[in-house]
C-alpha cells in the first residue's frame, strides 16, 4: 500500500504560533494528530504546551518522543511505524 505525505504545507514559526495548531487541524478536517517531539522537549514542559491545546479542544492525539538528533533509518522507521499504529491523520511536530 502506498503512503502519502505531503511535507512543509503549513509552518508556523514565533510568539504565538501554537495558537494556530487547532484551528489548523480542525478547519482542514484532520481528526487525530501524530505530535513528534523529542525527550527533552518532553522533559522542559514545551510539548505539554502543544498537547494542552489539544486536549482542551478535545482533539485526539498520539506523542511520539523517540525522535534522536541525527536519526539512523532505523529510528525514521520506528517513527513511521508508530505513525501508522497511532492512526492519526496528520502530523504536528515541536522542535528545530
Amino acid at each position: 500500500m502506498a503512503s502519502r505525505i505531503v511535507l512543509n504545507s503549513i509552518s508556523y514559526h514565533g510568539h504565538g504560533a501554537i495558537e494556530n495548531i487547532v484551528p489548523e487541524l480542525t478547519a482542514r478536517g484532520y481528526k487525530k494528530a501524530f505530535v513528534c517531539s523529542d525527550p527533552d522537549l518532553i522533559k522542559f514542559g514545551v510539548t505539554k504546551k502543544v498537547t494542552d491545546l489539544l486536549d482542551a479542544a478535545g482533539f485526539a492525539y498520539s506523542v511520539y518522543s523517540e525522535i534522536k538528533p541525527n536519526p539512523t533509518i532505523k529510528n525514521v522507521q520506528d517513527g513511521v511505524a508508530a505513525f501508522q499504529a497511532a492512526e492519526a491523520d496528520c502530523i504536528v511536530t515541536i522542535g528545530g
